[in-house]
């Protein structure tokens, strides 16, 4: 193995990999602790904890786990994730704004 592909990557570099934000792929991964036993959650890589501040890192291979578990999910609020991405967009500002 090389010395690249033994580089542990921080999730603003996932996120830029992949095309996806932070803020998404910590919903992915708060997803997969509530749902363990779904089979879109087991394809997700699990992280490595690291440093002073516990901060997660991937290995460069589980980049493109990470890449087929996004393009297998199923789209919209009726999809998988659809409790997780709901209960986000009910808390935001703009939402609290339409409902006033």
């Amino acid at each position: 193995m090389s010395k690249s592909t033994d580089k542990l990557l921080n999730i603003q570099e996932v996120a830029v990999l992949i095309n996806s934000s932070v803020p998404t792929i910590s919903s992915w991964y708060r997803w997969k602790k509530e749902n363990p036993d779904n089979e879109y959650a087991k394809r997700l890589p699990d992280f490595i904890r690291k440093g002073a501040h516990r901060a997660r890192h991937w290995r460069y291979e589980d980049v493109w786990k990470i890449v087929e578990f996004k393009q297998s999910l199923p789209q919209g609020r009726n999809g998988v994730m659809g409790s997780v991405t709901q209960r986000y967009v009910k808390s935001s500002k703009r939402c609290k704004k339409k409902e006033e």
